[in-house]
This record gives structure tokens, C-alpha cells and sequence, in this order.
């Protein structure tokens, strides 16, 4: 009893949206995470780049202990130097085009971490109304063996009233048993669901969805006008525009580099002073200009640029086979949503249907006038039709995720149906 009471205080459980879930797994998921990360990388890496156009100043010293009997009088037992060094760049073109591939390269990783936030956020939506499915399919198990609970009551009376034959009681028995066994499963499945939001989101707290169960409207006016917001056809099209800056650093390798130098040494030494050999020490200074320019290197660096066109021209391709499949699979959603949207209107009068029928036979059972068989085919037929009118709403709204994910659109303008769930939210006649 007191492992149960610790139990209940040390867990903490919350509500969750579905606006709220987006914000958790942007904040928590790894890829997420990863991403942004990498952004910081990139931007270490321009100021790494940047510091190639700014002077570097260095400073050594050296010790070194020689053997009396190894060197000559003119050299020190004891020889340390000293210098210090700065270097300035005046002209290196390959220092400015990179520092222009690395800015494209964090516009890059910024288009990237975009990719990756709309995926998150389409992969959340559909988890979300999973585990929304599999709450109202509970909902359902639990009002189907309560209803077969009443059912069994009854019959179970009747029985032994002598009014209906063993095997009707025994089909009765096992309804019951069979509801049970779902309301079981269906438990099971609504914590695999709900867990597997919760790993997604990297949350380990007991949460509970708020949100209501229904389809949502997908309204856009020209859909195919929106394909250039596709995340990933943004992100191959500044890759093309890093591979192309890649192309201006292997060009840069032709110019010529000039720098400009200062070195100042400080060292002891044996010098002369009045006839005798003494220790002494030197110190000065020297400065310069180095020009460089790479005449011929054995055409290394021809082949190297073209490498890197090459590679620019493997992205272009890319570009135009990634457009051509996202319009077909932009098409293909379209034509599945409207499948969807018609298959929902089909399960709402199926639905409406199921229900009629279900009424009708249980007051035939009721009255007498009906027969067990009857009123079981017509409760399974509406547990049937409400489970499939469920799921179609659940594929209606995955579809609308996928949709958004490829149009790269966080929200658009989203409405109920005409017909809520709660609306044909009938459980049927009362035994």
C-alpha cells in the first residue's frame, strides 16, 4: 500500500495539446537538438574562416644544453632563442571565397533545421491523432462491454426463468468474454500509442491529450503553386549555390597570395670584445612582403575544379528529379485526400445506418418478436461501422499531415466537418 502511495505521488502527469506536443518535440527531439547544433558548429566554422584575414601573431623559444666537449669556443654551452613572428595576409582570394561558402553552408544549415522542424511537426500531428484513435476505440470497448454486460444480465435472467434455450445463454457468456478480451487489447494498444508519442517527444512524465477527435479541413487554393516551399527542394537548392561557392574556392587557387611579415629574434651568442671571447647576446628586427603564385602544378588544380563542378552539376540534377516526385506525390495525396474526405461521408451513413439497425433489433428483441442472432449481427454491425468510421478520420487527418509536410506549411486554416464524431457518438438502445 505505501509502494502504491509513492508510486501515485512521484508521478506527475500533465495535459497535453496538440500545439503543446509540436512545441515539445521541437524543443526535445534529438534530430531537432542535432540540428541546431550543428548551426553552432557552422557558425565557429565562419569565425574560424574569418580569422584567415586577420594578422597571427606567434611567439617561440628554444633551449638547448650542448656538451663542453662537442662544440666549439664559438658557440655557447647554453643556447637559447628567442622570436616573435607576425604574419599578415594582403591578398588571398581562396581566404574570401571560403568565407562565402561558409556563410551559404549556415544558410544551408538553417533551410535544413527547417526540413527537420517540418517533419517533426507532420510526424507529431500523426502520432497525436493515433493515440486520439486509439482513446476513442477504448472509449468504444469500454461502453461495448458494459453493453454486453446488460445483455448478459438479461439473458442470463431469461435462462434461468426458462425462457431462452442453454446455447443462448452460453453465445451470451461468450459475447461477454470476447468484449472483455477487447477492452484489453484496446487498453494495451492506447498505452503503446500514447508511449510511443512519449518517446517521441523524449518525455518520460504520464501525460493526457486534450483535443477532440475529428477531421480537420485542408484548404488551399492552388497547392501545386506552393511546391517551391518544399523544405527539401529548398535545401538541394542552396546546396547547388555551396557547391557553386566551392567551385569559386578551387578557381581561387590561380591568384596569386601576398603577405606581409615581422619577425623580431633575440638570442645569446660568442663574440669578440677586446681580443677575448665572450658570451653575449643579439636581438633585431626584420620585415618583408612574400608573393606566391603557383605557375604549374601538374594540372591538380584544373581537375580539381572541375571535380567540383561535377559535384555541382550532380545536385542540379537532383533538383529536377526531387520536383518532378514531389508534384507526383503531391498529386497522389490530393487524390488520396479526396478518397478520404468521400470515404468519411460513406462511414458517417453507414454509420447512421448501423444504429437504425440496432435500435430496430433490440426492440424486436425486446418485444419477443426478434431472435438472439438478429441483435448480435446488429450490434457488431454498428461496433464495425463506428471502428471504421474512426479509423477513416484518423487516415483523412495522417493525409493532411503528409500534405503539409510536403508543401513545408506549419498551419493552414483548419475547420471541423459538418458531422462530428460526438454526433454519431451512439452507443446504442439500453437492454
Amino acid at each position: 500500500m505505501r509502494l502504491v502511495l509513492v508510486i501515485l505521488l512521484v508521478s506527475v502527469s500533465f495535459s497535453l495539446t496538440l500545439e503543446e506536443a509540436k512545441r515539445v518535440a521541437l524543443r526535445n527531439h534529438v534530430d531537432a537538438v542535432k540540428s541546431e547544433i550543428d548551426l553552432r558548429k557552422i557558425d565557429q566554422k565562419i569565425r574560424e574562416v574569418k580569422g584567415s584575414i586577420l594578422p597571427s601573431l606567434r611567439f617561440s623559444a628554444s633551449f638547448t644544453k650542448w656538451d663542453p666537449n662537442y662544440i666549439s669556443a664559438f658557440f655557447p654551452e647554453n643556447k637559447y632563442f628567442l622570436t616573435l613572428n607576425l604574419t599578415q595576409p594582403v591578398f588571398d582570394r581562396t581566404v574570401w571565397s571560403a568565407i562565402k561558402v561558409a556563410k551559404r553552408s549556415r544558410d544551408l544549415q538553417r533551410l535544413v533545421i527547417r526540413e527537420v522542424k517540418v517533419s517533426l511537426l507532420a510526424e507529431v500531428e500523426k502520432i497525436f491523432w493515433a493515440v486520439l484513435l486509439k482513446r476513442e476505440i477504448l472509449k468504444e470497448k469500454r461502453e461495448s462491454l458494459r453493453y454486453w454486460e446488460d445483455y448478459f444480465r438479461i439473458v442470463e435472467e431469461k435462462y434461468r426463468s426458462g425462457i431462452v434455450p442453454r446455447y443462448e445463454f452460453l453465445r451470451a457468456r461468450a459475447e461477454l468474454r470476447q468484449a472483455k478480451a477487447d477492452l484489453i487489447r484496446a487498453e494495451s494498444d492506447y498505452r503503446t500509442a500514447l508511449n510511443t508519442l512519449k518517446a517521441f517527444l523524449g518525455i518520460t512524465e504520464e501525460v493526457d491529450l486534450e483535443g477532440e477527435f475529428r477531421k480537420v479541413d485542408l484548404r488551399i487554393e492552388d497547392p501545386f503553386r506552393l511546391i517551391e516551399n518544399n523544405p527539401t527542394l529548398k535545401v538541394l537548392k542552396k546546396t547547388a549555390e555551396v557547391k557553386e561557392s566551392e567551385v569559386d574556392v578551387r578557381r581561387a587557387e590561380y591568384y596569386p597570395k601576398l603577405t606581409f611579415f615581422f619577425n623580431y629574434n633575440f638570442e645569446n651568442i660568442i663574440d669578440f670584445e677586446n681580443g677575448r671571447l665572450k658570451e653575449d647576446t643579439r636581438q633585431g628586427y626584420n620585415f618583408g612582403v612574400r608573393f606566391e603564385f603557383l605557375i604549374f602544378d601538374g594540372f591538380k588544380r584544373s581537375a580539381r575544379v572541375i571535380q567540383q563542378k561535377l559535384e555541382t552539376l550532380k545536385v542540379r540534377e537532383e533538383i529536377l528529379f526531387t520536383e518532378r516526385k514531389i508534384r507526383n506525390d503531391l498529386e497522389s495525396l490530393l487524390a488520396q485526400l479526396r478518397s478520404a474526405e468521400e470515404e468519411i461521408r460513406a462511414r458517417e451513413d453507414t454509420l447512421l445506418a448501423s444504429i437504425e439497425s440496432l435500435r430496430f433489433a433490440t426492440e424486436r428483441y425486446r418485444e419477443g418478436v426478434g431472435t438472439q442472432v438478429e441483435l448480435l449481427e446488429a450490434r457488431r454491425s454498428y461496433e464495425a461501422a463506428k471502428l471504421a468510421y474512426l479509423q477513416s478520420i484518423y487516415n483523412y487527418n495522417a493525409l493532411v499531415a503528409d500534405i503539409k509536410r510536403v508543401l513545408g506549411i506549419y498551419s493552414l486554416a483548419e475547420e471541423g466537418s459538418g458531422v462530428r464524431p460526438e454526433d454519431l457518438d451512439h452507443k446504442g438502445p439500453v437492454l
